[in-house]
């Protein structure tokens, strides 16, 4: 019977344990929702992502360079973000976007 190394046995147990454990990953602080379209008039939707509180992920449709992306966050925060239209394409906003003097709001 052939004696193995008593160092040996014990790095190869651990090397076999660090392929079993899973990564850990944290959940996301904000949903964001992406929203595309077909060109650069924004006015026909071709696809969105939604990424959830909880990790998950739902695709629709196509994606595109031309996005409109909003966010929520996912512990009752208080959202930075308005709903507004640029042209007729409803889209979000900075709060405080009226205090600019680059925009008229009504």
């Amino acid at each position: 019977m052939k004696s193995y190394n008593t160092r040996f046995i014990p790095g190869m147990l651990a090397g076999l344990l660090g392929f079993a454990t899973a990564p850990s990953f944290a959940l996301p602080t904000s949903e964001v929702e992406v929203v595309y379209f077909r060109d650069a008039t924004y006015s026909r939707e071709v696809g969105y992502v939604i990424r959830g509180c909880q990790g998950d992920v739902i695709r629709q449709g196509l994606t595109s360079r031309y996005q409109a992306r909003s966010s929520t966050p996912c512990y009752g925060g208080v959202s930075n973000e308005i709903a507004c239209y640029v042209g007729t394409v409803q889209t979000t906003c900075p709060a405080n976007i009226c205090d600019s003097s680059l925009f008229d709001c009504q």
